[in-house]
């Protein structure tokens, strides 16, 4: 990644047309500076989005923050894991040039012993603060304990830990979210049609986010009185392979033929759209975030509502938290939860376009 150029007060002196003192006198409004002057000046700081408090404050503290960022690695372009990583290196070029220096660490979205070698190269290096995804509990629960008789503070995007003592998490509600995904789903099923619960991931046990999803989903029909006019079946794949996916689909359905709707409970939805399509299988669809492969079958019909967690937004906003933690000593929020997209295939162009345009904003600040 190339070096954000870092704006100076002599950028901000060519782009207003007026000497670097007269900048000096508008920033510490000391000294006489004409009203027309002024203005050309706060115009170039905010338009070069010149911060010379900011900048000041980190050049007095004369630090350096080494940020680690812990998160799955992507197996494909496209994958839902890249949307986190463009959130994390936007942040990271945004504050390089303030004393941030992000360093990212991968693991096996289905290999537990790769999050515990890659967490154990964060901890040798005793980093100022750390950005972990948590997707594995017992491992992350031991890195965790490591990172605090360290002192090192941490934050959680993606999933939370109940107890994990981060400095703060980032994210969806993961229970609200599918709570949602179950008043979804049955606005468009009919009465006492029989639903699916999709788990595609290594070991049930082990996801912690995944208990309180199907808790959230479970407690829509509960709360609403439905529990009794609806079967709710679950299945967790120890895959996202799509020939191991479609095997066990295969044997679940021909078992459970009166399914009616599926809601997948994470970014793979379009697998089970794929298996739909292939076997013409008339089944509602409920499944997570705008991956490609996701956006297609929203476009062919195969899904009827995506729900997007906001993905960037979450590496963003974790940089920005640990940032405002070193520099400013601000104190975030226990919990910070993005906001919940509700997407249908009216509304699907919209959201194509604000992120092809934050894609953009990305490429230009790196």
């Amino acid at each position: 990644m190339e070096r954000t150029k870092k704006v100076t007060i002599q950028d901000v002196a060519r782009y207003a047309n007026v000497s670097v003192g007269t900048i000096d006198r508008v920033i510490h409004n000391r000294g006489k500076v004409s009203p027309e002057k002024r203005k050309k000046v706060e115009d170039a700081i905010e338009k070069l989005n010149f911060n010379p408090n900011m900048l000041a404050r980190t050049l007095a503290l004369g630090n350096q923050f080494t940020i680690c960022a812990l998160i799955p690695a992507a197996p494909y372009p496209g994958h839902y894991w890249t949307m986190p990583l463009n959130g994390l290196e936007m942040a990271a070029a945004q504050f390089k040039d303030y004393g941030i220096v992000t360093e990212y660490f991968f693991y096996d979205l289905f290999d537990e012993k790769s999050f515990t070698q890659q967490a154990n190269k964060i901890a040798a290096l005793e980093p100022n603060g750390v950005v972990l995804a948590p997707l594995f509990l017992k491992e992350s629960k031991v890195f965790t304990e490591k990172l605090r008789q360290k002192n090192i503070p941490y934050i959680f995007i993606d999933a939370d830990i109940p107890g994990g003592q981060s400095l703060s998490y980032i994210g969806p509600d993961v229970k609200q979210s599918a709570y949602i995904a179950g008043r979804l789903l049955n606005s468009v099923l009919p009465e006492k049609a029989e639903m699916l619960i999709v788990n595609m991931v290594k070991g049930f046990e082990n996801a912690s986010a995944l208990r309180r999803m199907e808790e959230g989903f479970r407690g829509f029909f509960r709360e609403s009185g439905l529990e009794q006019n609806r079967t709710i079946h679950s299945l967790t794949i120890h895959s996202t392979q799509k020939e191991e996916v479609f095997r066990e689909l295969t044997k679940f359905y021909i078992k459970n033929a009166a399914i009616k709707g599926v809601f997948v409970t994470n970014s793979k939805a379009f697998m089970a759209a794929e298996f739909h399509r292939h076997h013409d299988l008339d089944i509602r669809l409920v499944g997570y975030d705008l991956v490609p492969d996701n956006i297609e079958h929203m476009k062919n019909g195969g899904i009827d509502f995506i729900i997007s967690q906001s993905p960037v937004q979450q590496g963003k906003r974790a940089i920005q938290t640990l940032f405002d933690y070193f520099v400013f000593k601000k104190e975030p929020e226990k919990i910070q939860h993005v906001p919940l997209d509700i997407i249908i295939r009216e509304n699907l162009d919209f959201y194509i376009n604000f992120n092809r345009q934050l894609k953009n904003g990305i490429k230009n600040n790196q």
